[in-house]
């Protein structure tokens, strides 16, 4: 009885100051895409511009925090073809993360089930790439409810579609490989803080 007794003590101890987390962000990334297509030229991209999204999840009283995960954002992608134009781009992901929060200081591990980025290219017919990522990062807490962030995210797109007709990337490209950096500023709210 002592013993159940105690373990009872000891749950309603550890979740008395965990709870619901929700934490809405916006932010600024840049990324860069390196290609070669199965005929040997290479290529490349650099695309910039604003995401946001959201992390809803749950903070258990040791700084542990599960939580799922939307993004979004849209911006420029710039060529490194010479005579190329300029596209839009937009992207959704959403996934999940494990992290964990030390005070001021939290860091977190992701990977995201679904991640889709869209070209548009004036007069051209709109790409579709989708696939998985994963992603770390690391944030301060500035003030109560407000964090600033650094994501380091590695999409793996594994799909593309043009004109409605999906393939493989591999059938396309021998290496296709993008990476990038998200700075955001959220506002985490937990209803155990």
């Amino acid at each position: 009885m002592n013993k159940l007794l105690c373990v009872f003590i000891i749950v309603l101890g550890v979740q008395a100051n965990a709870g619901f987390l929700a934490e809405p962000f916006v932010g600024y990334d840049q990324s860069t895409l390196k290609y070669t297509d199965i005929g040997g030229t290479s290529s490349g991209a650099t695309s910039s511009g604003m995401d946001y999204g959201a992390r809803l999840g749950y903070r258990f009283n040791q700084g542990l925090v599960l939580a799922l995960e939307y993004a979004g954002g849209s911006g420029k992608s710039k060529s490194d073809t010479a005579g190329s134009t300029d596209s839009d781009y937009t992207k959704t992901a959403m996934g999940a993360i494990i992290g964990y929060d030390f005070g001021r200081f939290s860091i977190w591990g992701g990977y995201g089930f679904s991640d889709k980025l869209t070209i548009k290219t004036t007069g051209q017919t709109d790409t579709d790439y989708s696939g998985t990522n994963f992603k770390v990062g690391f944030g301060y807490k500035v003030v109560n409810h407000v964090s600033v962030n650094l994501d380091y995210i590695i999409p793996k797109y594994t799909k593309f579609t043009s004109s409605g007709t999906e393939s493989d990337i591999s059938t396309v490209f021998s290496k296709f490989e993008t990476s990038g950096a998200m700075f955001s500023v959220s506002f985490p709210f937990s209803s155990g803080k």
